[in-house]
């Protein structure tokens, strides 16, 4: 995560401030949400202030794959009986979730392609991860309080609960490892459970399927004061925020709302690149 500037007095006149009404609404903040505000808030408006992401929103091949790749984990670790977990199983669990949603590919070799990427990040991790584990908690969705007015929310892939009692999150990445990582989500999925769980929160990680890689990082109280601090100070732009501008960039061309964007004819000149994609 950057660097930022953290205003201690305004951290704790937030954390003590006291709602004045029983109907007080919440704003509800993701690091997804958070991050594409950053990104467009043009693209934010549309998906959370006006909600049109249902109208809008397309199938795409590689939230298709990850989707199945996330679904048989899920299922492989907390549903089969540890002895019956093997590569055979986990291949099936995803030929059945295959078959339920093959939406978002251009023909059926595009299909054939991202269905083979699936199998081999399965295939990687039946050699290189031990099966046996059940996780502590696996692909729950979690809501924490952070202000009066603040709610975090977060779908966590996997929480391992380590020797020595602590946590470990573990966020599963279907797509490429980018040059540059961000932590945020990292370390806001860390204040989430901070929240919520007695138990210490030391470590959270990355698990990189397509190049079978972990990026871990362990985590102290000032990250987890850095995550408030720029949880915070982004909900405050947000709620001040009057505009929405559109912001073409790289990632243009993956948005839902490209047809309606204001700057579209700038917006499409961004080619695709599934690289530059978080999934």
């Amino acid at each position: 995560m950057a660097v930022y500037v953290v205003n201690y007095d305004k951290i704790e006149s937030a954390l003590n401030a006291k709602s004045t009404s029983t109907d007080i609404k919440m704003f509800e903040a993701s690091p997804f949400s958070l991050n594409m505000f950053q990104q467009c808030p043009r693209q934010y408006k549309f998906q959370y202030i006006d909600h049109l992401g249902d109208i809008y929103r397309k199938a795409r091949p590689y939230f298709t794959m990850g989707d199945h790749v996330h679904a048989t984990l899920k299922d492989f670790l907390s549903v089969v009986p540890v002895g019956e977990r093997n590569l055979l199983k986990l291949e099936d669990l995803l030929r059945v979730k295959w078959r339920r949603n093959r939406k978002g590919f251009n023909d059926k070799e595009d299909e054939k392609r991202w269905g083979e990427k699936a199998l081999n990040q399965l295939r990687w991790f039946a050699k290189n991860i031990d099966m046996s584990v059940t996780p502590f908690m696996i692909e729950n969705n979690h809501r924490a309080e952070l202000t009066a007015n603040i709610l975090l929310k977060g779908r966590i892939d996997r929480v391992d609960k380590e020797s020595d009692d602590s946590l470990h999150i573990v966020d599963y990445k279907t797509g490429k490892m980018p040059a540059k990582i961000n932590q945020l989500q990292l370390h806001i999925y860390a204040l989430i459970l901070s929240r919520k769980q007695d138990l210490p929160v030391k470590r959270a990680s990355y698990l990189y399927l397509e190049v079978g890689k972990f990026h871990s990082i362990e985590l102290t109280a000032q990250d987890l004061t850095q995550a408030t601090s720029y949880v915070i100070d982004m909900v405050d732009k947000i709620s001040k925020e009057k505009e929405y501008s559109a912001t073409p960039n790289i990632y243009c061309w993956n948005c839902d709302f490209l047809e309606i964007c204001p700057r579209k004819e700038e917006a499409a000149k961004f080619a695709p690149r599934e690289d530059d994609l978080d999934f």
